[in-house]
């Protein structure tokens, strides 16, 4: 765990902000972090100490479409933040550029902790 909070305040003290995503009920069911760097968010999304993803995302996309990585990873929170965190500088020699897979989950802006409801016909 000390591990774990760790990385977690390291990802603070690189830049990220968080937000605490809830269930249904109000619990807490998972933590983001994010960041802005040179046209792309730097993305992570974490459960427990063993499940986290994180991600590169175009900071502007076609919201018609599901979002896309230009690099993903799934597993353990320490090696998520590891890997995150040595990825170049977006638009340096080997810093990935190329749209991999989908990551909606990854995006700021699909996993907001709100949502409007309209009636229908409303405009938003």
């Amino acid at each position: 765990m000390d591990l774990a909070l760790s990385k977690v305040i390291e990802l603070r003290e690189s830049g990220f902000q968080f937000l605490h995503l809830r269930d249904e009920d109000g619990q807490l069911d998972r933590i983001m972090g994010f960041r802005h760097r040179r046209g792309f968010i730097d993305s992570i999304l974490f459960w427990s100490e063993t499940e986290a993803r994180a991600g590169r995302l175009p900071a502007v996309r076609d919201s018609s479409r599901p979002a896309q990585a230009v690099w993903l990873y799934e597993g353990p929170l320490v090696e998520a933040v590891d890997r995150l965190l040595d990825l170049p500088e977006p638009g340096t020699r080997h810093a990935p550029s190329l749209m991999k897979r989908t990551a909606s989950d990854l995006s700021v802006v699909t996993t907001l902790p709100f949502s409007l409801k309209l009636p229908p016909g409303a405009i938003a």
